[in-house]
């Protein structure tokens, strides 16, 4: 009988070890996981604020797209092209001949 009673004891306090351990490697577990939400979750406000900065920055292209293209059609209009024609002193062409395949074209030295 004290051979069983010895044996048991001895288990007991391997056993308390063993819990400790258990425990031990519990809360580091559990540090560790906060350690990795708060990382992850620090990722994801940093990818928001970079999305948001670019979609703002992707509206104030948009807005000078649309002032570009609005000075665009307005050089393009043709009050603002007969002013640039006299400014630069050009004549407006009265005959406009086109070369037909028949005919051969050649300069001579």
């Amino acid at each position: 009988m004290t051979r069983y009673i010895k044996s048991k004891t001895f288990s007991k306090s391997n056993h308390n070890q063993g819990l400790v351990i258990l425990n031990l490697l519990i809360i580091s577990s559990v540090f560790c996981l906060g350690f990795f939400y708060l990382i992850q979750t620090n990722s994801l406000v940093e990818s928001n604020y970079r999305i948001r900065k670019q979609k703002e920055y992707l509206k104030e292209l948009e807005i000078k797209n649309q002032e570009l293209e609005v000075k665009i059609t307005s050089w393009r209009s043709l009050s603002n092209l007969e002013k640039l024609v006299q400014s630069l002193n050009m004549v407006e062409g009265d005959e406009v001949v086109y070369l037909g395949e028949e005919k051969a074209v050649a300069a001579r030295e």
